[in-house]
């Protein structure tokens, strides 16, 4: 299932599932739905869905099932209409760095090479209070110019998991969603002489994330996943996810030591084509206030972001 979360005209929080039974993509409101079907109980947030386990997934899709054969305009909601919000609501987020190959060979360009390694997962926290939903407006701060954008997958976290935890850490993902990890270069590359990433990575607006989120029942092979960016149309970055250094489940398996639970975020790090690295002038490529930016995910969906 491909699921939303977003708000009604009236303010409250809505949980949508993606239905194609008209040929459209149109979002089955669940509460509304279940309100005239009746019957078995059906999450009303995507948090209760996360939670629920099986038995809400299982209520969920059968509630669909019945929802797509009816079409009522009573539980139906356009996406290009709808207020969007963060895929879940604000959680931790683990963001990997330099974990496709081929970025951390662009970023080996001009570095030490003793100093970028590939040994472990490494990374950084990205505050819950950054992330903003599809379609958001992003103000470049004032003191940023150097402004980079970085395609990234975040999955879902679906149960909690700690490091002495015996389940597997593939059955901890509910699912993945889109990640843009925009960065304030200047501020990011100053940061991390004093070997750390903190503010570069977190004013706020840094996090666009959304719109849906894509269950891992629909991804038999994560590695194929296929994600790219484009900046006002042009093609900035392209990969599928047979480049990570580290794979979903090896991340989660790592950053479990600082005990994961339900709706936490982990990213994947970005494939080649920041900004950063482009040659021979990166300022051409950051991005400025009236930029348009996609970033998409095959099977999962776009992400739009505009920077003001």
């Amino acid at each position: 299932m491909k699921i939303a979360r977003y708000r009604s005209m009236d303010g409250a929080e809505r949980l949508g599932i993606v239905s194609r039974a008209s040929g459209l993509e149109l979002l089955v409101d669940v509460a509304k739905a279940a309100a005239v079907r009746g019957g078995a109980a059906t999450p009303g947030s995507v948090m209760g869905l996360i939670e629920g386990g099986a038995a809400a997934m299982d209520a969920t899709r059968e509630l669909l099932a019945w929802a797509e054969t009816r079409q009522d305009p009573l539980w139906i909601d356009d996406p290009d209409t709808v207020d969007w919000l963060t895929p879940v609501p604000e959680k931790s987020m683990f963001c990997a760095g330099r974990n496709f190959g081929r970025h951390l060979l662009e970023s080996k360009q001009g570095n030490s090479a003793s100093k970028l390694h590939s040994d472990f997962p490494t990374g950084f926290i990205k505050l819950g209070r950054t992330l903003v939903p599809h379609k958001s407006q992003v103000k470049r701060p004032a003191d940023v110019q150097s402004l980079d954008y970085e395609v990234e997958i975040a999955l879902v976290l679906g149960k909690a998991i700690d490091a002495q935890s015996d389940i597997d850490a593939a059955s901890a993902i509910f699912g993945y969603t889109i990640f843009n990890d925009l960065s304030a270069r200047e501020c990011q590359l100053r940061e991390m002489q004093n070997g750390m990433i903190m503010l570069g990575k977190n004013y706020p607006g840094f996090g666009p994330i959304g719109p849906y989120i894509l269950t891992a029942d629909e991804v038999p092979d994560p590695t194929a996943l296929v994600l790219w960016l484009k900046v006002n149309g042009e093609l900035r970055q392209q990969s599928d996810c047979r480049d990570l250094i580290f794979d979903f489940p090896h991340l989660v398996a790592f950053w479990s030591r600082f005990g994961l639970v339900p709706g936490d975020l982990i990213s994947t790090g970005t494939p080649e084509g920041v900004a950063l690295h482009h040659k021979p002038d990166p300022q051409a490529w950051y991005l400025k206030p009236g930029d348009y930016v996609e970033a998409g995910v095959q099977g999962i969906g776009v992400l739009e972001t505009f920077i003001v």
